[in-house]
Protein backbone atom coordinates (compact mmCIF):
# COMPACT_ATOMS: atom_id res chain seq x y z
CA UNK A 1 0.00 0.00 0.00
CA UNK A 2 1.59 3.33 -0.82
CA UNK A 3 1.55 5.02 2.25
CA UNK A 4 3.94 7.55 3.78
CA UNK A 5 3.06 7.67 7.46
CA UNK A 6 4.79 9.64 10.21
CA UNK A 7 4.27 11.79 13.62
CA UNK A 8 4.37 15.70 12.41
CA UNK A 9 4.70 18.64 14.90
CA UNK A 10 2.42 21.42 13.72
CA UNK A 11 1.71 25.08 15.70
CA UNK A 12 -1.66 26.95 16.31
CA UNK A 13 -2.42 30.73 16.62
CA UNK A 14 -5.73 29.64 18.55
CA UNK A 15 -5.30 30.58 22.02
CA UNK A 16 -8.75 29.59 23.64
CA UNK A 17 -9.31 26.29 25.00
CA UNK A 18 -12.08 25.14 23.96
CA UNK A 19 -10.92 26.32 20.06
CA UNK A 20 -7.74 24.22 20.59
CA UNK A 21 -10.35 21.71 21.31
CA UNK A 22 -12.32 22.19 17.98
CA UNK A 23 -8.89 22.20 16.22
CA UNK A 24 -7.65 19.09 17.15
CA UNK A 25 -10.99 17.30 17.16
CA UNK A 26 -11.09 18.99 12.99
CA UNK A 27 -7.79 17.31 12.66
CA UNK A 28 -8.73 13.90 13.67
CA UNK A 29 -11.77 13.82 11.83
CA UNK A 30 -10.13 14.12 8.56
CA UNK A 31 -9.22 11.29 6.71
CA UNK A 32 -5.73 9.79 7.36
CA UNK A 33 -4.53 12.04 10.39
CA UNK A 34 -5.04 11.73 14.43
CA UNK A 35 -4.57 14.05 16.74
CA UNK A 36 -2.19 12.53 19.47
CA UNK A 37 -1.38 15.65 21.95
CA UNK A 38 -1.63 19.40 22.50
CA UNK A 39 1.54 20.95 24.18
CA UNK A 40 0.70 24.47 24.52
CA UNK A 41 0.18 25.78 20.81
CA UNK A 42 1.55 22.51 19.55
CA UNK A 43 0.07 19.48 18.13
CA UNK A 44 1.38 16.20 17.59
CA UNK A 45 -0.08 14.73 14.62
CA UNK A 46 0.14 11.17 13.33
CA UNK A 47 -0.21 11.60 9.68
CA UNK A 48 -0.74 8.77 6.99
CA UNK A 49 0.80 10.32 4.12
CA UNK A 50 3.41 13.00 5.59
CA UNK A 51 3.78 15.69 2.90
CA UNK A 52 6.35 17.95 4.96
CA UNK A 53 8.11 17.52 8.36
CA UNK A 54 8.56 21.39 8.49
CA UNK A 55 6.97 22.57 11.04
CA UNK A 56 5.40 25.73 9.67
CA UNK A 57 4.53 24.19 6.48
CA UNK A 58 2.53 21.03 7.69
CA UNK A 59 0.64 23.74 9.97
CA UNK A 60 -0.61 24.95 6.67
CA UNK A 61 -1.49 21.90 5.10
CA UNK A 62 -3.16 20.63 7.61
CA UNK A 63 -4.18 23.28 10.38
CA UNK A 64 -4.49 26.59 8.11
CA UNK A 65 -8.34 25.94 6.90
CA UNK A 66 -9.93 25.09 10.17
CA UNK A 67 -8.08 28.00 12.19
CA UNK A 68 -9.60 29.96 9.67
CA UNK A 69 -13.14 29.11 10.29
CA UNK A 70 -12.81 28.92 13.75
CA UNK A 71 -11.43 31.99 14.23
CA UNK A 72 -14.46 33.82 12.53
CA UNK A 73 -16.47 32.39 14.75
CA UNK A 74 -14.60 33.41 18.01
CA UNK A 75 -11.85 32.81 19.69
Amino acid sequence: MPIKPGIVAIKTTLKGDISKLILANSITLTPGTFTLDIIDDTYLIHWIWVESADMDEASKIIAHKFERYIKEFGE
